[in-house]
């Protein structure tokens, strides 16, 4: 037996879960279920303005606090602004950096705003999607330092991509069981808009795995995160 409300037939192809951004906008978030599969596309509404500048304020407040934190750590001296494009990260500095800049977001949007549950559980997506995929890329990035496979730069970028991709599923799965455990609602399924507001993703991965001039694009994680911030606590 099935509750139907419009039917998204299902989708065999191994990157069914990334809709083109025209496909959800016509669909206009709407979804089918059925006892063995559910589908659901993601869209967004419109935005108040002042919510978008609580948001961004939030977010910049968050990353503005583990950056100086870690600048401090680094014996990086924030007087000098120039300085915030030395910081040297790691995992463990892209977590809290990314975190602290979801949570300003998130509390930012909260402020006066109605949908309280959407961005928390936006905020939980978006923090998993900025973690988990560098976790999962973390160990592939030491097996091929310990291989023969440790100069050849396309193995290299691919297993890289790989990794990500596998993470980016992860990602979903795990934000799903955390916002919605007794799975009463359709999944929040990672779309295309998802893969490319995610940049941060791919930028720390190249970071962490020391890809030559990609890596260099670890000077602009700061304003990622803060874009990951935002966009948690301005969804509805």
């Amino acid at each position: 037996m099935s509750t139907q409300i419009t039917i998204t037939p299902p989708n065999k192809k191994p990157f069914s879960s990334f809709k083109s951004v025209n496909y959800a906008k016509k669909t206009n978030f709407t979804y089918a279920t059925t006892t063995k599969r559910s589908y659901r596309n993601h869209t967004t509404e419109p935005v108040e303005t002042h919510t978008k500048i609580k948001s961004l304020i939030g977010a910049l407040m968050g990353v503005g606090l583990s950056t100086g934190i870690i600048a401090k750590k680094q014996k990086l001296p924030l007087k000098n602004p120039i300085n915030i494009f030395k910081l040297k990260y790691r995992i463990p500095e892209m977590m809290a950096i990314s975190g602290l800049g979801i949570i300003g977001g998130v509390l930012g949007g909260l402020i006066g705003a109605k949908k309280k549950k959407e961005k928390i559980d936006e905020g939980v997506f978006q923090f998993m999607n900025a973690t988990v995929p560098l976790l999962a890329v973390h160990p592939v990035t030491k097996f091929i330092d310990n291989s023969k496979y440790k100069n050849n730069l396309p193995i290299r970028v691919g297993a890289i991509l790989a990794a990500l991709l596998a993470g980016m599923k992860l990602a979903a799965a795990i934000s799903n069981k955390i916002n919605d455990p007794k799975d009463k609602v359709p999944d929040r399924k990672l779309t295309l808009i998802d893969s490319v507001a995610n940049i941060d993703d791919a930028v720390g991965a190249f970071a962490v795995a020391k890809i030559p001039v990609v890596s260099q694009l670890e000077k602009i994680l700061p304003f990622i995160f803060v874009w990951c911030g935002y966009r948690a606590g301005q969804s509805n």
